[in-house]
């Protein structure tokens, strides 16, 4: 029984001899998570901001272009853009000649890789955004235990012993939710955008497959065999 409560004393002596290093490393790591969101969210701002289109022109290109059956024009309204529904249109018509069929498949497969292209590191966002208030909450408890070991190296100091290292520690707790919020906000944005470009870029893409369907000639039926043609006379 004495070796467990020894063991439990150092484990605690352990943790306790930890939280003395301070509650500055938090603050440090808080800062360092708050500069890579702000590059990614600048770099994720650009990306959206530099792709985006008018997906109503477009739209009235692509179908003009098409109704004439004039399949490069259309081509070159899309070969070169950077946007998600430029990119994955010009997927689209490049199997236009191969019927609709073809043309789904190659557009899901390209919405697909656009997708990957649009949410890369906005996963970052949203765990920084869940996580840095916890970070903070840390900080804060390790601030609480050093002020209390204070208390217990002076018991007559009182809220003069106590006050400013836990007013200190609650600092960690601000920072990290300051964190957190805007990492939030950028999050929740950035997807609002990216269902926005996914359903613009259904939308064309059905534009298109409707299109091909409607020149598209009839599969014909397929002849009945010989056997159904005498079944049939008997």
């Amino acid at each position: 029984m004495d070796s467990h409560q020894q063991s439990g004393l150092s484990l605690i002596q352990t943790f306790t001899q930890l939280a003395e290093l301070g509650a500055e490393w938090v603050m440090w790591l808080l800062l360092i998570l708050a500069a890579l969101g702000v590059i990614i969210s600048f770099e994720r701002f650009v990306l959206f901001s530099t792709t985006r289109i008018d997906v109503n022109g477009l739209a009235g290109k692509l179908l003009a272009a098409l109704a004439s059956s004039d399949l490069e024009r259309a081509r070159t309204l899309v070969q070169a853009g950077r946007a998600m529904e430029e990119r994955v249109v010009a997927d689209a018509l490049s199997m236009y000649s191969h019927g609709a069929d073809s043309v789904q498949e190659i557009a899901q497969a390209s919405m697909i890789k656009e997708r990957q292209r649009y949410e890369r590191a906005l996963s970052y966002l949203g765990t920084v955004g869940s996580n840095a208030p916890f970070v903070g909450l840390l900080g804060t408890v390790i601030g609480v235990i050093l002020a209390f070991g204070e208390l217990g190296r002076n018991p007559k100091g009182g809220l003069e012993a106590v006050g400013p290292g836990i007013s200190e520690a609650l600092v960690a707790t601000a920072v990290g939710l300051l964190v957190a919020i805007p990492a939030v906000v950028c999050f929740n944005w950035f997807k609002a955008l990216l269902r926005t470009r996914i359903s613009n870029t259904d939308f064309l893409c059905k534009l298109v497959i409707a299109q091909l369907k409607r020149v598209e000639p009839p599969v014909a039926a397929p002849a009945p065999s010989a056997a159904y043609a005498m079944a049939e006379e008997e």
